[in-house]
């Protein structure tokens, strides 16, 4: 490889491990209002150059490598995991290998009850850095063939059961550091790891149930109405309880109207795979179309199933709150 590509690559390669992190003032202490987690204590010596946390975010936590399938890089396991999310960044002391520093986190982890659910290095991950760049929600792939740098990057995930306060997962990510440059602002030869730590819960119910008279209101005003009362289990189609109120709404709409059709069109945010979005955003749909019928005895000739996934957001993807708001089911006339 030419060194303008290698230093493309690496370029590339560290901004997105640092993509959706606050950026650190200076090397040489933590960045200001930063804080280790509570749940998983910080190597000793290292400290902090990037951090985020949010209330409610969504994460990918990979349980497999990487695969190529259709002409792009998937995970071949994974699962997504939403809830309080606390992200950073961890400059490690000199002289301190990535392998050296994923076994003292791994050790940890297991110290403390965790599960480890998969791990590997290097090209054990995926071809080049297909691993890091799907994990990170970089939307394009480009070519790094191996080298030593490449080969030096560490990856665990695991999980701590919590019955009653709801179950933790940890990614952990480790890469020695061979290049500098002013894009990335992390010193070369240094060892740096990338630590994600999602606390489950669900989501607190904000949204109002919209009632069979405003969704006959908005249909006849737009064709369409977006409902925000239904509610899954995450990588879920099972309907959870709470949605009763809002799929009884529905149920009047559709005994009221008895000439209208609908398609049940079920929408994600952008977090994780595309495709794999595609698929559960339809599947749900038909959860919700099957307990229509079954409950209800909705015709299925007037409800039809589609998914989208994250293919049309009525908000940003880069806050908590706009992808709460891609999160729907829409009612679309037809």
């Amino acid at each position: 490889m030419h060194a303008i590509s290698r230093i493309r690559a690496f370029r590339l390669l560290f901004g997105l491990l640092l993509l959706t992190l606050a950026p650190a003032l200076c090397l040489g202490a933590d960045v200001e209002g930063s804080k280790d987690s509570p749940l998983l204590k910080r190597y000793e010596g290292s400290f902090i150059v990037k951090y985020s946390m949010s209330e409610f975010d969504s994460t990918v936590i990979p349980l497999g490598p990487i695969a190529r399938e259709d002409g792009s890089y998937k995970f071949s396991a994974s699962r997504k995991e939403e809830g309080r999310t606390t992200r950073l960044l961890y400059l490690i002391p000199e002289g301190r290998s990535s392998l050296e520093i994923l076994r003292n986190y791994e050790g940890e982890l297991k110290g403390l009850g965790y599960e480890i659910l998969f791990s590997g290095s290097g090209e054990e991950l995926g071809p080049h850095d297909s691993f890091a760049e799907t994990l990170y929600e970089q939307d394009r792939h480009y070519p790094l063939h191996g080298g030593q740098k490449t080969k030096k990057q560490q990856f665990l995930s695991a999980r701590l059961a919590r019955p009653a306060e709801g179950d933790v997962y940890v990614t952990v990510f480790t890469l020695e550091n061979h290049f500098w440059g002013a894009e990335t602002k992390l010193e070369k030869g240094r060892t740096y790891a990338r630590v994600d730590i999602v606390e489950t819960r669900p989501l607190e119910a904000r949204m109002v149930v919209v009632t069979s008279e405003e969704m006959a209101k908005g249909i006849e005003e737009t064709g369409k109405i977006a409902l925000y009362g239904i509610f899954f289990d995450t990588d879920k189609t099972d309907i959870k309880s709470e949605s009763v109120p809002a799929l009884e709404e529905i149920a009047k709409l559709m005994k009221a109207s008895p000439d209208l059709r609908v398609l049940v069109v079920g929408h994600t945010d952008s977090t994780g795979d595309r495709e794999y979005n595609m698929g559960l955003s339809r599947r749900r749909a038909e959860s919700v179309v099957k307990y229509l019928q079954e409950k209800f005895q909705i015709p299925s000739s007037r409800m039809i199933p589609a998914g989208v996934g994250m293919l049309a957001p009525v908000a940003t993807n880069r806050t908590e709150e706009g992808r709460a708001k891609n999160r729907r089911v829409e009612l679309v006339e037809f």
